[in-house]
C-alpha cells in the first residue's frame, strides 16, 4: 500500500485544520466575489473524495457543501481533477451519491494537463483554487502565469498546500546524492529536476547545501521552512498579491508538516481567511482532545465544551492581538487592521479571529489609546493612536 492509499485511510490531524478551512471560507470567497458573476471551486488533488475507514468528508464533499450552502444566492461551479484512475473512480461514485446538485466538472488526469480548461471555463468568473497535492503542486510557471496570472477581474485566489516534509525529503536526498559525486543518479536527478520546475529553478538548492546527511533531518526542515519563505516571495513579487500562510503542526510542539499559503490580492479575502484559520484551529484543538479522551478509559465519554473552550482563551489570546495592534500603531498611525493581518495575528494565527481583534480594539479604546470602539467593521477602518 502506498503513503497515499494510507493517508486516506484515516483523517490525520494536521487535515482536520485544512478541511475546517474548507468548509468556511469558499463560502465567504463566493459571497464576496460572486455577486452578478459566476464562481468556480477548483480542486485540482481531489482525491477520492472520502477517507475509508470512517467515510469522513473529503476536500471535495467539502467544497460541494461549500457550493450548496450559496448556491440560493451564488452561481458555482465545481471542477475535480485527479490523476489515480482507482481514486477517481471512488470520487466519482462519492460525489453522485453525497456530492449535492451544484453543478460539476469531473477530469481523471493531472491537474497541469486539464489546467486550460479551467481557465477557459472560469474565465469570466470568479475562481477559488484548492491545490493539496500528496508531494509538489503544479509547476511554478503554471501557478505565476496561469492562475495567479488572471486579469485581477473577476478575482482569482489560490489555497496551496506546501509540504514541507516533501521539500524537506527530497532536497536532503539530493544535498547527499550531491555529497558523494559531481553527478547525480538518475532517480535523485529526477527529484531535483521536480523540485526546479516546482520551486521555478534550482536557488533551493544553495539553501539545502547546509544539510550533513541523511540523518540531518532537523536542519532540512529548517531548511524547507526558509524555501517555503523564498517560494511564497518569488510568487508574489511583481504582482499584486500577497500571501497569509499557516504552518500546520501534528501537535504544537512538532516541526510543521506542510505549509497553508492562500495567495490574494485582496485584504478582506485575507482578514476572512484569518477568521476561518482561527475556527479552524478550534476544530483541530477539539480533534486533539477527542483523540486523547479515546485512549482515556476514565474520561473518555467527556465531551469536547467548544464555547467553553473559547472564552476561556479570549483574554489571553486577545491580549497578544492587543500587543501587536500598539505595536503597529507605533510603526504607523493610523493603521487599517485588514491592510496588515500577519502582523495583527502575528503569534496567533490558528488560534484568533475576528471576535479576538475586536476585543482587543475595544480594550485599547477602553483605555484611550485609540479612537475606534471596535463596532461595525472596525477592521476596514482606519484606527488612530491618540
Amino acid at each position: 500500500m502506498s503513503a497515499n492509499d494510507d493517508f486516506f485511510r484515516s483523517r490525520k490531524a494536521a487535515a482536520v485544520l485544512k478541511h475546517g478551512i474548507l468548509k468556511r471560507y469558499p463560502v465567504v470567497f463566493a459571497s464576496k466575489t460572486g455577486q452578478g458573476k459566476p464562481v468556480v471551486f477548483l480542486d485540482g488533488y481531489a482525491g477520492r473524495g472520502e477517507y475509508e475507514d470512517e467515510g469522513e468528508e473529503g476536500s471535495p464533499l467539502l467544497l460541494s457543501r461549500c457550493a450548496d450552502t450559496v448556491r440560493s444566492f451564488r452561481s458555482v461551479l465545481l471542477f475535480f481533477v485527479e490523476k489515480n484512475p482507482s481514486h477517481f473512480a471512488n470520487l466519482q461514485r462519492v460525489l453522485e451519491q453525497r456530492g449535492g446538485s451544484t453543478r460539476r466538472i469531473l477530469r481523471q488526469g493531472d491537474v497541469a494537463d486539464h489546467l486550460p480548461e479551467v481557465l477557459s471555463v472560469a474565465r469570466q468568473a470568479s475562481l477559488f483554487a484548492f491545490l493539496d497535492p500528496f508531494g509538489l503542486a503544479l509547476d511554478f510557471g503554471l501557478v505565476r502565469s496561469g492562475l495567479l496570472g488572471r486579469p485581477p477581474s473577476p478575482p482569482t485566489e489560490v489555497l496551496l498546500h506546501f509540504s514541507i516534509s516533501a521539500i524537506a525529503r527530497m532536497g536532503r536526498a539530493v544535498q547527499v546524492a550531491h555529497s558523494r559525486g559531481d553527478r547525480l543518479p538518475p532517480a535523485e536527478q529526477k527529484t531535483a529536476d521536480h523540485l526546479t520546475r516546482f520551486l521555478g529553478d534550482d536557488w533551493w538548492q544553495d539553501h539545502f547545501a547546509q544539510v550533513n546527511g541523511d540523518g540531518d533531518e532537523e536542519t532540512a526542515t529548517e531548511v524547507a521552512l526558509k524555501v517555503g519563505a523564498e517560494y511564497e516571495k518569488r510568487l508574489t513579487t511583481g504582482t499584486s498579491y500577497s500571501a497569509i500562510t499557516m504552518p500546520v503542526r501534528p501537535r504544537p510542539e512538532l516541526s510543521p508538516k506542510y505549509v497553508l499559503m492562500l495567495f490574494t490580492r485582496h485584504t478582506e479575502g485575507a482578514w476572512h481567511f484569518a477568521d476561518a484559520v482561527g475556527q479552524a484551529g478550534v476544530d483541530l484543538e477539539e480533534a486533539r482532545y477527542k483523540s486523547q479522551m479515546s485512549q482515556d478509559t476514565l474520561f473518555g465519554s467527556l465531551p469536547f465544551d467548544r464555547p467553553a473552550h473559547v472564552n476561556s482563551a479570549l483574554p489571553r489570546v486577545a491580549q497578544v492581538v492587543e500587543r501587536n495592534i500598539v505595536r503597529l500603531l507605533a510603526e504607523s498611525n493610523p493603521v487599517q487592521l485588514a491592510e496588515r493581518v500577519p502582523e495583527v495575528y502575528r503569534g496567533v494565527l490558528g488560534q484568533a479571529w475576528t471576535r479576538h481583534a475586536r476585543y482587543a480594539v475595544k480594550s485599547l479604546h477602553r483605555q484611550g489609546l485609540i479612537d475606534h470602539s471596535g463596532v461595525g467593521d472596525f477592521w476596514k477602518d482606519p484606527i488612530r493612536q491618540l
